[in-house]
């Protein structure tokens, strides 16, 4: 999916910072939805094709984690970045156990949130590409079928004498480039 394409939900209680990363998420290419609140957010979900999230934790009404456990359920598949500046109250692993794909640190830098909103994006897609694994088209269940299963190493010497054939091979690949 192109990014002019692609619809972002950003939630924020702060006016300033939803038109921040409207702004900068049109530099990016994607066109964006903003609410003020979960509550909020969960209506524009109903009326609008939503892509991706980008919510802050700390709202009035309904916080992100709250709205990020709600997305999981009702919309499984639309990835959620989770954005905060209150380290000790919230963590990583909160967010991400309820169904966040991305979670970063105000402030920012413009790079850091592209990155993580390019891989976020990127790795929904590829999800929804593979599917549940029913879609895999016939060549390539074929072609897994016909690969050897990985044989196991005896020792630590082999280990490090495969793992260093690999990075000769690496080289080599890179060189030619």
């Amino acid at each position: 999916m192109e990014s002019s394409q692609f619809t972002i939900l950003v939630v924020d209680d702060e006016e300033l910072m939803r038109r921040y990363l409207v702004v900068f998420l049109s530099k990016l290419g994607y066109s964006s939805v903003t609410a003020i609140d979960g509550s909020d957010a969960l209506d524009k979900m109903k009326a609008n094709k939503i892509d991706a999230v980008i919510t802050d934790i700390k709202m009035p009404k309904m916080d992100g984690i709250i709205l990020t456990r709600e997305i999981s359920r009702q919309y499984p598949g639309v990835p959620v970045m989770v954005m905060t500046a209150f380290d000790e109250e919230y963590s990583a692993g909160t967010a991400i156990s309820l169904g966040a794909r991305e979670f970063i640190k105000k402030p920012f830098s413009p790079d850091e949130f592209a990155i993580r909103l390019s891989k976020m994006i990127g790795d929904s897609e590829t999800m929804k590409h593979m599917g549940s694994g029913k879609d895999v088209d016939r060549e390539t269940e074929e072609f897994m079928n016909e690969l050897e299963a990985p044989r196991q190493t005896t020792s630590e010497k082999d280990m490090d004498a495969n793992t260093q054939d690999l990075l000769e091979d690496l080289l080599k690949t890179l060189e030619e480039k």
